[in-house]
């Protein structure tokens, strides 16, 4: 069951990535033109920068624990750079793949 969860949650999750990346591009134009918005946003709502600073720890905390779980359960690395470019689908179909009894621990 809870394989049949985290994969549906990472589908739908890559989906609203998608549709998310695809109405951007249609409000800006361009890459270049939505990151200079995303810049400009940044710079003047404190709000902003404060939860990018909160995602940009989150996500150094998880991509570190990734890495230790690779290391220590022996499977392939590529989840790592797939977790850091893609976000949080390669992450989910991961962890529904992960053995039950795994503690994550690593001793």
């Amino acid at each position: 069951m809870r394989r049949i969860v985290l994969v549906t949650l990472a589908l739908l999750f890559f989906a609203y990535e998608q549709w998310s990346f695809y109405t951007w591009m249609q409000q800006h134009g361009s890459v270049a033109a939505g990151l200079s918005h995303a810049w400009m946003t940044l710079r003047q709502d404190p709000m902003v920068f404060m939860a990018w600073n909160d995602m940009g720890v989150f996500t150094a905390l998880v991509l570190t624990w990734l890495w230790r779980d690779l290391r220590r359960s022996g499977r392939s690395m590529l989840w790592w750079p797939a977790t850091l470019f893609m976000g949080c689908p390669p992450l989910l179909v991961y962890l529904s793949n992960r053995p039950e009894n795994a503690t994550g621990s690593t001793d």
